[in-house]
């Protein structure tokens, strides 16, 4: 009686046991019925086998090459050069690379057209992935922003290392319409989220530094030039010795206001980033975080909610240590 076996056997336990028929069959003695018994198979599979032996002189599996490729390996890395380029290269409307865009680059190109599949495939297989990008402002001057890194950055690096606190400022607003974020919810029902239709807000300047400090204040309406002068003064006040205060190019930082005070204080400097650089200011991302993980999804009714929210949003920016392992990732 034959034993037991499974009804589809793996390329290796196909392999495992033509080698070992091959041993049964080399040593001879056993008619080709019997060695199909023992190992399971037909009589015609013996006969296959035992050409196979005369004529490449094992069992052992053979690897199939399969179709060569349609690009050599210098033409799909250039394709990884060819999309360092931005899209807009390549006459796209921006630099955003979608599937259909980079098949027909590699159809321009390099005269071979993919499917739309094979493309994404290749794609893996040279190390992209579909990302969601950050934003970027369209007005941003890239050639000030590299200049502002290359001398200004290393300008306020040098301050620091001589005993000066760096410190990063700006201001952000926060509506009563809230900020709507992802949640669980049954497939096919779209889930609702009510907020308030008021446009009220309240609106926070504040800072982080070298010192691993977390400086805010809270109020309703916009943030003016009398309160920046005002909370350079709390900076001065919680930070000894010189201080370097980097912001933005906001109006109300360049006020005259805030221009003639600064010459009154000889240990306060300001460094103002290029305009539309807002990836420069660490601070930013406290502010990301508060939005996305204090008020999302929250409804606050009235401004006294939301700003009873955003102290203990506040409270966990320092008790996670936000703005230490922000100044740590900074490159100042």
């Amino acid at each position: 009686m034959v034993p037991w076996q499974p009804s589809k056997y793996t390329r290796a336990q196909l392999e495992e046991r033509r080698l070992a028929a091959l041993s049964v069959i080399q040593a001879g003695g056993q008619t080709n019925q019997q060695i199909a018994n023992q190992f399971g198979v037909s009589i015609h599979t013996i006969y296959t086998w035992k050409e196979r032996l005369k004529r490449q002189g094992g069992l052992e599996a053979t690897v199939t090459p399969g179709r060569p490729g349609r690009l050599t390996p210098e033409q799909r890395q250039q394709i990884g050069t060819l999309l360092q380029e931005g899209a807009r290269a390549f006459g796209f409307p921006d630099d955003t690379w979608t599937t259909p865009r980079v098949r027909e680059v590699i159809g321009r190109r390099l005269s071979v057209w993919y499917h739309p599949d094979h493309v994404r495939k290749l794609l893996h297989q040279l190390g992209f992935s579909p990302q969601r990008p950050s934003k970027g402002a369209l007005e941003q001057n890239e050639t000030a922003l590299r200049t502002w890194v290359r001398t200004t950055r290393l300008e306020v690096k040098k301050k620091v290392a001589l005993g000066a606190t760096l410190v990063y400022l700006d201001e952000v607003g926060f509506s009563l319409k809230g900020v709507v974020r992802r949640t669980w919810a049954p497939k096919g029902k779209t889930p609702i989220v009510r907020l308030p239709a008021s446009w009220q807000k309240l609106s926070t300047i504040g800072a982080i530094t070298s010192r691993c400090q977390f400086l805010q204040h809270t109020q309703p309406g916009a943030i003016k030039t009398d309160h920046v002068v005002a909370f350079l003064h709390h900076v001065l006040k919680q930070v000894p010795g010189e201080v370097v205060v980097v912001l933005d190019n906001a109006a109300i930082h360049r006020a005259k206001a805030v221009s003639a005070f600064v010459e009154t204080v000889e240990r306060l400097t300001l460094i103002y980033l290029p305009p539309y650089s807002p990836e420069l200011n660490p601070i930013e991302k406290v502010w990301a975080y508060v939005k996305r993980n204090v008020l999302g999804n929250f409804c606050a009714k009235t401004t006294k909610e939301l700003k009873e929210r955003l102290r203990s949003g506040w409270q966990r920016v320092r008790y996670i240590s936000l703005p230490q392992r922000l100044m740590t990732a900074t490159p100042i």
